[in-house]
């Protein structure tokens, strides 16, 4: 073996051309296909950090308008009473608070991502506190204990990770509470937590209590030994079907939906993943159809070696196992450099990912990445030379060569030349097939930045502001503190505008609800219309450059104290209104938890806007949208939007931020970020898989290219004689050059017929990626069809000329 490998360096290096070209097209396969699948494995096939995660179930509340809806928390209660399908229930959500360690007098403020949980989450999990303890059915009680635990994280950010964290007060929320806990980095859900508060105290809370409220809640199961999915569900379904004729109202044609913890996390990611995983396939299959065609081309130009060889007495094992080790030690380099490459693609790639891309962060080289590269190499080295060696090693051809004097240009036969073009067609096929994948994607990607937003998101700054309930506990105090706010903020210089909304556009939160047009017949139980609800301030609309094109805009009328309005868009009033005029007309939803509150007045209609990302969320259920003021709903949750007059809005953030600490010390702002970089971070995982798929075309077209051009300077080299003789003969230059390029565009239609039927296959696979784009769209087909002509006969067109070159005198000479 030693001695092989000696060779096969000597060999590889006395051919620097081909050594290089091999490298290379291995590295860009292998590189290419390490990064996905490093992607992948960090993703979807890496297990959760939990004892038996695979148990781990998430749970929603499924009715007529939404596959995965909130958990109403009288619900919970019904469902973990009646249960026998899992070991226990916990509810929780996601949250987010200001937060202030507690040092002397000193206490600055941040907002961080919290969670809201029950007692039994911690235990349903499988983790223990790294620090102190969870949280325990006192601390889950309404009255107990004003505790919290911290991530490790935050420990480390904000506590220096002492061990004398435990017992420490912090104030959250303007609460002081005792930090009783610290939890392990292997505790990920819900992501980016760094708090959890026990949800006991808000158990006594009216609207919590209320059964048809569904406040942002999931619950969390873990399956019983013995236990599957299916039937957990099908036992949960049951109880909520008894709830459903237990409670009519609130209950009808709701039941549940179940998730494994993992596959709620990422499920989302898995289609585009696996599609992105076959796609570079696609291109170590042409990688290894290259390297198979120059090892044929080389194999033919060492014909005389190899006859000497086995005249010798080498046996055809003999000269396999030669020629595979130099396959094989072109592999193993190739695959190294791969591995660097996929190191610097994954850096790429995160960049490239959304901040929400779950478990992205996760992604790195690990040994699974080794042994994979490792694995592709061996096989690549294998598939690419097993062939070639074994062709090449003939020894009958071998013998005859010797007798012929076989010379360096030899072609080495008809069956390899059939061989050679077989794999030209192989990679023009599959280049076709990722070029018109990459077309659907840009197109559809193109169309959903296309779509109309409804507003105009320049120059406008968002940040997210939630003030706490125990300085801020009636709705006059909020309101106030919002107009305050809202007023200074517009007189800063700079500042073209300024409002607040809940559930504002690309601000990452949605708000829905039932309503009834007063005067009509009730709905029917379950049946009752939905709309997205946002809670609004004058001025936004004028703002976000909203029109309104009936009615009126709120305006200092609209106070508390006056009849409450609501502005529809006009989906709303075309779908509920048709034919009549809305305006004066009133709705059954008041947004408060008085019952007989009376409906509220609609006074406006706007344009309708996209809130988020085209064929996702809201924007998937196409709901109409409602809009109520703000002074008549104070909500302390809210994003502070401001235009700015100049091209930064980003530039105004510190004198926003010193007005909200001027009004309240302890206030922070939250996230902060323009609105075109929170429309251009909706948009982020298709762009990713847009890209790499672009990126994967492009790198298949270069290695069908030079397949092309390796097979025809091969061919034009093996009929140097050939082409002599026809110019000798009398045949002019540009017939012997249309030959060539006939002979080369020959492989070209034929990889164009395979590439369209393996292309009819991939609309399989990739409609869910599409929007509003057919996959058999004619226009995206032709321009990858002339694309790949043009490509080819660049490819075609340099041998050509090489062979209409040919010297006959020289060429008859040499043979």
């Amino acid at each position: 073996m030693l001695s092989d490998l000696r060779v096969a360096f000597r060999h590889l290096r006395e051919s620097p051309g081909f050594t290089a070209l091999a490298v290379i097209t291995l590295a860009l396969g292998i590189g290419a296909n390490t990064a996905i699948f490093s992607v992948v494995n960090a993703v979807l096939l890496r297990p959760l950090p939990y004892p038996d995660p695979d148990r781990l179930v998430i749970i929603r509340e499924r009715a007529v308008h939404f596959d995965l809806g909130a958990v109403s928390y009288p619900n919970f209660v019904d469902w973990r009473a009646a249960q026998h399908g899992f070991v226990d229930l916990a509810l929780y959500r996601r949250e987010s608070h200001n937060f202030a360690v507690l040092r002397g007098s000193e206490a600055t403020p941040e907002r961080v991502a919290t969670a809201r949980t029950s007692a039994a989450f911690f235990s349903l999990i499988g983790l223990t506190p790294r620090l102190g303890r969870a949280f325990t059915e006192q601390d889950d009680a309404p009255g107990g204990p004003a505790v919290a635990l911290i991530s490790s994280s935050l420990w480390r950010r904000a506590f220096y990770a002492t061990p004398e964290v435990i017992g420490q007060r912090v104030k959250i929320d303007g609460v002081e509470r005792t930090v009783i806990g610290v939890t392990p980095d292997e505790l990920q859900h819900p992501p980016r937590c760094e708090i959890y508060l026990p949800l006991g105290e808000l158990r006594n809370q009216p609207a919590l209590l209320n059964r048809g409220n569904h406040p942002r809640f999931a619950a969390l199961g873990r399956l019983k030994p013995g236990v599957t999915l299916e039937q957990a569900t099908a036992d949960l379904d049951v109880i909520a079907a008894g709830l459903e004729q237990k409670y009519p109202e609130t209950n009808t044609s709701r039941r549940v939906r179940t998730h494994i913890l993992l596959e709620s996390a990422v499920g989302g990611y898995r289609h585009s993943l696996f599609f992105l995983l076959g796609a570079v396939g696609c291109v170590l299959v042409i990688a290894c159809a290259n390297l198979a065609s120059l090892q044929l081309a080389r194999a033919a130009s060492r014909a005389r070696e190899l006859a000497v060889r086995a005249a010798l007495g080498a046996t055809r094992g003999r000269l396999v196992r030669q020629l595979l080790t130099e396959s094989a030690l072109l592999a193993a380099v190739g695959g190294g450099l791969g591995v660097l490459l996929a190191a610097w693609s994954l850096t790429a790639i995160q960049a490239l990912a959304a901040v929400e891309f779950p478990r992205l962060h996760e992604t790195q080289l690990d040994w699974r990445a080794f042994v994979f590269a490792g694995g592709v190499a061996l096989l690549t080295g294998l598939l690419a030379g097993a062939w070639p060696a074994w062709r090449a090693s003939e020894t009958d051809g071998l013998s005859q060569r010797l007798r012929e004097g076989g010379t360096r240009g030899d072609s080495g036969g008809p069956a390899r030349g059939r061989a050679q073009a077989m794999l030209v067609v192989t990679q023009v096929a599959l280049a076709l097939v990722l070029l018109t994948g990459a077309g659907l994607l840009r197109k559809s990607f193109r169309l959903i930045q296309d779509v109309p937003l409804g507003f105009d998101p320049r120059r406008i700054v968002m940040m997210k502001l939630e003030i706490p309930p125990t300085r801020y506990d009636s709705d006059p105090k909020i309101a106030a503190f919002f107009t305050e706010l809202v007023q200074r903020v517009r007189a800063l210089p700079g500042v073209a505008g300024a409002a607040i909304g809940d559930n504002v556009p690309f601000d990452g939160t949605s708000s829905d609800s039932a309503f009834h047009i007063t005067g009509t017949p009730p709905d029917k139980p379950g049946e009752a219309p939905a709309a997205e609800v946002s809670l609004v301030s004058s001025e936004y609309f004028r703002l976000l450059g909203i029109s309104i094109y009936r009615g009126r805009d709120f305006g200092p009328q609209d106070c508390e104290s006056d009849p409450r309005v609501v502005i529809i868009d006009e989906s709303l009033a075309n779908r509920y209104f048709a034919g009549r005029d809305p305006i004066g007309q009133y709705i059954d939803s008041n947004q408060t938890e008085d019952d007989h509150a009376p409906p509220v007045a609609i006074v406006g209609v706007v344009r309708r806007t996209r809130n988020e990302a085209p064929g996702e969320g809201m924007e998937l259920l196409q709901m109409p949208q409602m809009y109520f003021c703000a002074a008549q709903f104070p909500s302390r949750a809210v994003s502070l939007l401001v235009r700015a007059k100049k091209s930064d809005p980003l530039a105004l953030s510190h004198a926003i931020r010193r007005e909200v600490q001027s009004l309240d010390p302890e206030q922070p702002l939250g996230t902060t970020t323009t609105m075109e970089e929170a429309i251009a971070s909706s948009l982020a995982p298709r762009r990713l898989t847009m890209a790499l798929l672009e990126s994967f075309s492009i790198l298949a077209l270069l290695l069908a290219v030079v397949g092309l051009y390796g097979q025809l300077a091969l061919a034009v080299a093996s009929r140097t004689r050939e082409f002599g003789i026809r110019l000798a003969l009398g045949a002019r230059t540009r017939s012997v050059l249309a030959l060539v390029l006939r002979e080369g565009l020959v492989l070209v239609l034929a990889g164009f017929a395979c590439g369209l039927v393996a292309a009819s296959l991939l609309t399989q696979v990739i409609h869910k990626l599409l929007y509003e784009v057919s996959p058999f769209d004619p226009r995206i087909i032709l321009g990858v069809l002339c694309l790949l002509l043009v490509a080819a006969s660049v490819a075609c067109l340099l041998p050509a000329r090489r062979a209409a070159r040919v010297d006959p005198v020289v060429a008859l000479r040499a043979e």
